[in-house]
């Protein structure tokens, strides 16, 4: 009998391949993802060593001269050491800086409650080196005490405190104070950081008069002295002058840089619709409330009035519609009674606008007059008015009289509108006492007629435009820009014409009153108009007279006349109610 032998060879699976190449990545990925780790960390350690090195033996050569020799160039105190250098070590780029400072111990007092008068103490350097490393700054630094080998003095030299505040004129810390004197020798450059009071503190400045001094921080708008000119012949803020053994005090004003967006316009139709509750044929559907004496009320039963009721209007869907604007709430509210307005879409089933679209709606409105400028006339073509009307006290009920809705039916952008913008922070005067005003800018809309200012500080700010009248501004000029915000300034302009009156009514509180009919007359001359969205008429083509009568019917409001209103180029006539 044969026998046959059989060998069988067998090979890897792709599968067996596969996990054996996942195994080794994961092992070799993890020691490369550590080799790689442990050269960054002895990177940073060698940097870190070499900056040290570096700091201490500068801050070596700090301590190995006088007391008197300790200064930098251009600082406070003055001295040989520079301000800012550079250095390489171990192929390394480091920045050095240097601040050599007089600080005011609080053993013998703080500032004018020194003891003996003197504020300069002692000095504290401080030595910092910085560099990049892949993209990252690092940076250390060492600080030391100079002390006086005998007592203190005020080596000839003052103190300069320089405090800074913000536009609510609460004190500002991290502020940047550069202080600048050229007519010194040595001359004076330095910079410094207010402390947690606002406040940057210069002790042992030499005696001496033109230090200018510049206030910022990043973000921040900027506040300065300013040295007359020829160009500013009277500045407001002149350099300080520092004295002797005394201390010369300024103070300064930034906050945070804003934006400016404006867009000039050619006419703006408007449109409006209002709900008198006369009867209820604007109302769709109603909960314990009813319409009375042209007003809508809770329901009455027995003398006793409902507690809520719960109200929904006919929906309101303009066309053409391109922006929504506002709505007006008049009522009649006695103690104990609210009206709440909330806004929806639908028409037998409503949906809560949310208030990612209109902020507050979830909550409703109990204000006068509701802001629409959110919500977007593309997304919402139409708009239900829910109302939600209560009372505490049973005997009394809230009156609803009427609700305006308003909104632009059409706008037409002017674009390439040259103009002015000029703010009402003045820097000085010129020498006819006309003044220097801090913000003045010749701009222009673009293309579709937009223009966006930014980096502008907090201030009041009027556009002109040229070979325009402003027939309307929203808001009404000038437009108060607070800090850190955006704000948004429509003009509708029309041709120029050689004497214009735009007559703006507003309430006490600053709020525009629309519908409001405003006559102007003189002998042989009458017109009317009626104020827009911005309560604002306007009037052109007029003869330049003192002799013109203005009328203002407001609607709710005691009618108020003016006789002798004088008109002159572009005149702005603004009647608060």
């Amino acid at each position: 009998m044969v026998y046959h032998k059989h060998t069988t060879t067998r090979g890897f699976s792709l599968i067996e391949v596969l996990v054996v190449a996942v195994v080794m990545l994961l092992v070799f990925g993890g020691l490369f993802a550590g080799f790689r780790y442990s050269l960054e960390l002895i990177s940073t350690s060698r940097a870190k060593l070499s900056a040290l090195t570096l700091a201490n033996d500068r801050m070596e050569y700090i301590r190995s001269l006088s007391y008197n020799a300790v200064g930098t160039v251009s600082g406070i105190p003055a001295g040989l050491i520079p301000q800012v250098s550079t250095t390489t070590l171990n192929n390394i780029k480091f920045t050095q800086t240097v601040l050599v400072e007089y600080i005011d111990d609080d053993a013998d007092g703080i500032g004018v409650a020194d003891s003996n008068g003197i504020t300069t103490d002692y000095k504290q350097a401080k030595v910092t080196l910085s560099w990049m490393m892949r993209g990252v700054s690092h940076e250390i630094f060492l600080v030391s005490n100079i002390i006086p080998r005998s007592i203190e003095t005020s080596v000839g030299g003052g103190t300069l405190r320089v405090n800074v505040f913000d536009a609510a004129v609460a004190p500002l810390p991290g502020a940047e104070v550069r202080v600048v004197n050229n007519s010194l020798v040595p001359t004076i450059d330095v910079t410094r950081t207010t402390d947690s009071t606002g406040a940057a503190l210069f002790g042992g400045a030499p005696a001496g008069p033109d230090y200018e001094i510049t206030v910022t921080a990043p973000g921040y708008s900027t506040d300065k002295t300013y040295k007359a000119t020829t160009t500013l012949p009277n500045p407001t803020t002149l350099p300080i002058a520092v004295l002797a053994a005394d201390i010369s005090t300024m103070n300064f004003f930034i906050d945070e840089l804003s934006t400016l967006n404006i867009t000039t316009f050619s006419n703006k139709i408007v449109g409006t619709t209002t709900e008198l509750f006369t009867n209820g044929s604007g109302i769709a559907t109603a909960t314990n409330a009813t319409t009375s004496a042209g007003a809508l009320v809770l329901t009455q039963t027995a003398g006793i009035y409902a507690t809520t009721s719960t109200v929904f209007l006919t929906a309101m869907t303009p066309s053409p519609l391109a922006v929504w604007d506002s709505i007006f709430i008049n009522s009649v509210l006695p103690a104990q009674t609210v009206v709440r307005v909330r806004l929806y879409t639908g028409t037998s089933t409503y949906t809560l606008i949310p208030d990612t679209d209109l902020p507050g709606n979830s909550t409703g409105f109990t204000s006068s007059f509701i802001s629409l400028g959110t919500l977007s006339a593309a997304l919402y073509p139409s708009l239900v008015v829910g109302l939600v009307l209560s009372t505490t006290n049973t005997a009394v009920t809230p009156q609803l009289t009427d609700i305006e809705t308003w909104y632009v039916i059409t706008k037409t952008v002017r674009p390439t509108t040259a103009m002015q913008v000029v703010g009402a922070k003045t820097i000085g005067t010129l020498s006819d006492a006309s003044p220097v005003y801090k913000y003045r800018v010749s701009t222009s809309t673009d293309g579709i007629g937009q223009r966006m200012l930014s980096n502008i500080e907090w201030d009041s700010y009027t556009a002109v435009p040229t070979n325009y009248d402003i027939a309307e501004a929203c808001p009404s000029s000038p437009l108060v820009v607070a800090p850190y915000t955006t704000s948004t300034l429509e003009l509708v302009t029309v041709p120029d014409t050689a004497n214009t009156l735009r007559v703006v009514v507003n309430t006490i509180t600053g709020s525009p009153l629309r519908a409001a009919t405003v006559t102007l007359s003189r002998g042989g001359f009458s017109e009317t108009v009626t104020s827009g969205l911005c309560g604002q008429g306007f009037f052109s083509g007029l003869t330049a007279a003192t002799d013109y009568d203005l009328s203002v019917i407001v609607p709710g409001y005691v009618t108020q006349t003016f006789s002798g209103v004088g008109v002159s180029d572009d005149t702005i006539q603004t009647i608060l109610f």
